[in-house]
This record gives structure tokens, C-alpha cells and sequence, in this order.
């Protein structure tokens, strides 16, 4: 073999080697980037619920003041949460204020003024829809993480990575004995939430088997256009199948357009889901507008674990929404 021949496989060799390396770099950055973006989401929503703790501590205070232990140990994890420089000082701060929070809303459950006040019911809708967000973007996160964990692990990727410095990341994981969402739901099933609660965002349910919200996320809106309902479910991996039943009975001069709901007759509109266990679903559900009012959305949210029927809650949905006239085009 000719030495312009020997130099030439060389050649093409290394640029072999070169565009293996390059794609394959590229590719874990990308990953990296998705981990690191759905991270951001988790602090968006961990800042939400952190935002919300003083007034909920000022709230409870006002009827529970001699529980000065559970106040300090929530301010605490939130002040922990502000200070926090690094990515793992977060997640044990977020922990923290998961096992705090369940301990104040513990506490909440032996006043029934509390309960039933319209300072702490505001908070109670708001804290519910932030809890299950939570909830998503964690299990988001994770599978991000799994994905990036296991690409790292192959070859070429391997090999890669360790030339450039990438390393695992690490999951955020629930403490031993927290792997249910906090229960913040204190209606029983089968109640209506007060539409004066939250008028464009009324969750539903938030239990410690799953987690369950369907809201409102646009409800005032001109004659045509649609009204906007959003439904988020969360099965926990400790849990099976869950069935997920919604019901909505829209008013008169309405619609649900979504393809997913059905005519049931009585003028209700329904669907089914199906989520395995440690799945999530984030579903935007459509209702077409033809006429201007101020009106109610009724709806069902209705499910169950696996085949056992005793595990079935049932809750309900009142949601004011507003139709308007079109502006004049000036």
C-alpha cells in the first residue's frame, strides 16, 4: 500500500472519529439543555407555591396562633428555598417545605372557621393547582433526567462524556414515606367549590392517592371565541390504572369541540382516560361560544383505581364564565 494511500485512511479515519464525536457531543448537550430546561419549570412552580406561604401562614395564624412550631418549621424550609445557590440545596429545601406544608394543613383541619373562610379557601384553589403542577413538572423532570442518564451510559456516549466532563444528573426524588402529593383538598367528594373562590381557575381534587385538577383558563372571552378549560391528572407510581372520567354540561349556546368528548345526551359531553401508574395527562378541553351571557359550566370529574370501585371519588364542577360582544373594528 502507497503512503498517500496509508495517509489518505488516516485521514478519513480521524474525520470518522471527529463527526462520531461531535455528533454524539452534541446530542448530550441537547439533552443536558432539555434537563436543565425542565428543571426551570420545576422552580417555576416550586417559587409559585413559596410565594404563597406567608399569606397561608398569616391566614392559619389568625385562628391558630399557639401553633407556633409548625409556622416556624414552613418559614424556615421557605427562607431555605430563597437562599438556596445550588440545584441539590433546592430540591432538599423543596422537601422540606412538601413535609412542612402537609403538617400545617394537618393542623388547618381542626378549625372549621378556618376552613371556611374566603381568605383561606382562595388560598386553599390556588395552593391546590400549584401542588399539582408540581407534581407534573417533577415527573417531567425525571424522565428528562432518565432519558440524559441512560444516553450517557451508551457507547459512543460514554466514551464522549467522559472526554468532556458531563456527568449523571441526579433525580428529584420524594423522601421515604412522601411520595404522595400533599392532600390540600379539604372539600368531600361529591361538593361544589364556590365559584366566588376562583373564578378562572376552580381544581377540583388533590388527594393522597393522585392528583386530579380541571379548571378554568380563559373564561371571559368575545362571542366565537372558545372557552378554555384545562384538566390535569397525575397517577402516582405507587398506585394502578387509574380511570379518569369528565362529565361537563355545557349551557346553553355552548359546546364542547374538543375531539376527545362525546354527546351523552341531557346535553352532557364525556370522555374516558386512562393513566398508568407514575403517567400524567394535560389535556385543554375546548368549548365553542355562540352567544353573549354570563353563564355556568357544570362538569363531573370521576375515577378510580384499577378494577375496585371502592376507591371512586366523585367531585363537581361549577366554573362562572363570560361571553362578550365582538369590539367594533374601528
Amino acid at each position: 500500500m502507497s503512503l498517500n494511500k496509508v495517509v489518505a485512511a488516516v485521514v478519513v479515519l480521524v474525520l470518522l472519529v471527529g463527526a462520531v464525536f461531535f455528533f454524539t457531543y452534541n446530542g448530550l448537550v441537547s439533552a443536558q439543555e432539555g434537563v436543565d430546561a425542565q428543571w426551570y419549570q420545576v422552580e417555576n412552580q416550586y417559587q409559585r407555591r413559596a410565594d404563597l406561604i406567608p399569606n397561608l401562614v398569616d391566614t392559619v395564624k389568625g385562628y391558630a396562633a399557639h401553633e407556633e412550631k409548625v409556622f416556624t418549621e414552613v418559614t424556615k424550609y421557605r427562607s431555605q428555598w430563597s437562599a438556596a445557590a445550588t440545584q441539590e440545596e433546592k430540591m432538599a429545601a423543596a422537601e422540606g417545605m412538601d413535609s412542612a406544608i402537609s403538617k400545617l394543613l394537618v393542623v388547618v383541619e381542626s378549625y372549621p372557621q378556618l376552613k371556611a373562610s374566603e381568605n383561606f379557601l382562595a388560598l386553599q384553589a390556588q395552593l391546590e393547582g400549584t401542588e399539582n403542577r408540581i407534581a407534573v413538572e417533577r415527573m417531567r423532570y425525571n424522565e428528562k433526567v432518565r432519558d440524559y442518564n441512560t444516553q450517557l451510559k451508551k457507547i459512543p456516549s460514554s466514551f464522549v462524556a467522559g472526554m468532556s466532563g458531563l456527568e449523571p444528573k441526579a433525580y428529584f426524588e420524594a423522601e421515604k414515606g412522601a411520595q404522595d402529593v400533599p392532600k390540600v383538598n379539604f372539600n368531600q367528594p361529591g361538593t361544589t367549590t364556590s365559584p366566588s373562590v376562583s373564578p378562572s381557575a376552580t381544581p377540583q381534587s388533590t388527594i393522597a392517592n393522585a392528583s386530579v385538577d380541571l379548571y378554568g383558563d380563559k373564561t371571559d372571552v368575545e362571542v366565537g371565541e372558545n372557552i378554555v378549560l384545562k384538566l390535569s391528572a397525575v397517577n402516582l407510581i405507587t398506585k394502578p390504572e387509574m380511570t379518569l372520567q369528565v362529565i361537563l354540561k355545557p349551557p346553553s349556546g355552548m359546546s364542547v369541540t374538543s375531539s376527545d368528548f362525546v354527546v351523552a345526551g341531557a346535553g352532557q359531553y364525556t370522555t374516558t382516560y386512562k393513566l398508568e401508574n407514575g403517567s400524567a395527562r394535560n389535556i385543554e378541553i375546548m368549548l365553542k361560544t355562540t352567544q353573549t351571557g354570563d353563564f355556568i359550566v357544570e362538569g363531573r370529574v370521576i375515577y378510580y383505581f384499577g378494577t375496585d370501585l371502592s376507591t371512586q371519588e366523585d367531585h363537581s364542577l361549577k366554573l362562572p364564565v363570560k361571553v362578550r360582544s365582538k369590539k367594533p373594528i374601528s
